[in-house]
């Protein structure tokens, strides 16, 4: 039996968002995206492994999900 080649990609791989990188396109720390998955009020994540990934649909998604028409709307 061979070993998977290391140099298989697809589209959603390339596409897959690092949680540091998400944490600094919101304006925010890593360890708030972290609390954030950890307590379910963040976007939905991909785990490979030990490494978490965001696929930009589902960044999106909780994006269009956060929006508010008043401050005083309840999350």
């Amino acid at each position: 039996m061979s070993s998977p080649s290391i140099g298989i990609t697809t589209p959603l791989l390339e596409s897959l968002i690092h949680p540091d990188t998400l944490a600094e396109r919101l304006g925010t720390k890593r360890r708030t995206v972290d609390e954030w998955r950890i307590t379910g009020k963040g976007p939905a994540f991909i785990r490979i492994g030990r490494s978490v990934r965001y696929a930009p649909d589902s960044v999106d998604a909780w994006l269009l999900s956060q929006q508010r028409t008043s401050t005083s709307e309840e999350r």
